[in-house]
């Protein structure tokens, strides 16, 4: 789990749940989405990723990576979204959405790993192939900034694809869309006569995997391969704490609008 010591002093001293987010972020909507099925009171720093407010000194100094989102908890600061739903889930187990079986346990941390390591090669850059790398363009003041903040290896690679007028390849789009393919045969799979990931319980399995399908539909990726997957996403979309934490939040910051002005 990853707890840091934010250089940023003046979070240090905040009280109770403080949420650092944005609106698009399907890692930013899975925490919203847990802290909402939980009914835990948290207060919201929305950030507005078109504006760059996350490429600051101020919001380095709270997440080193610059990413969204990050979790303050009585000043204390984890960032990285899978291991933010098990410290909530862990710290406030009024409602619990993990699993009591220890292979149950395993099964279900072995879908929050490839959550996250999917993000990068797989989910981000089929986004960024698709629409966000025309709509998160820097200004070169904003390229010295960034480049002069992040230290990250896997990111400073990843926006190394789109900057100084580079942009994402369709061998790049092609990579991402084999890997999607290929962990969502498994959750199809998995979904095979049970209601949600992890059989007949919603578990955190189910909260970090919607938001991404949300994220990918958006971008225009092909799911009628996954009939199971289909299914189980419409039942997602029929709770009410997910269209609150991610739909609504989607549509106030209506990035396809945006795009379509572009092209």
């Amino acid at each position: 789990m990853v707890m840091i010591t934010p250089t940023n002093a003046a979070v240090r001293s905040l009280e109770g749940l403080h949420l650092y987010h944005s609106a698009r972020s399907n890692c930013s909507a899975r925490v919203r989405l847990l802290l909402d099925e939980k009914h835990l009171d948290w207060t919201s720093h929305a950030l507005d990723l078109l504006k760059k407010e996350n490429i600051s000194e101020e919001y380095f100094g709270i997440n080193p990576k610059g990413l969204v989102p990050a979790l303050v908890h009585d000043g204390t600061v984890i960032i990285e979204s899978n291991d933010i739903l098990v410290y909530l889930d862990e710290t406030f187990p009024e409602t619990r959405f993990g699993v009591a079986r220890e292979d149950d346990r395993a099964r279900l941390d072995t879908w929050l790993q490839k959550s996250t390591d999917l993000h990068i090669p797989a989910i981000k850059t089929f986004q960024y192939f698709k629409m966000n790398a025309a709509l998160l363009q820097k200004t070169p003041a904003e390229e010295d900034l960034y480049w002069k903040l992040q230290k990250d290896p896997d990111l400073r690679a990843f926006h190394g694809k789109h900057s100084g007028g580079k942009t994402f390849t369709s061998d790049d789009a092609a990579a991402a869309v084999e890997l999607l393919n290929g962990v969502f045969a498994e959750i199809d799979q998995a979904l095979v006569g049970n209601e949600w990931m992890m059989g007949d319980d919603y578990s955190l399995a189910d909260i970090s995997w919607g938001p991404s399908m949300t994220t990918l539909l958006s971008g225009g990726f092909d799911f009628s391969t996954f009939p199971h997957v289909e299914r189980w996403y419409d039942a997602l979309c029929q709770r009410p704490e997910f269209d609150k934490a991610v739909i609504q939040w989607r549509k106030q910051a209506n990035w396809e609008k945006l795009l379509k002005k572009q092209g």
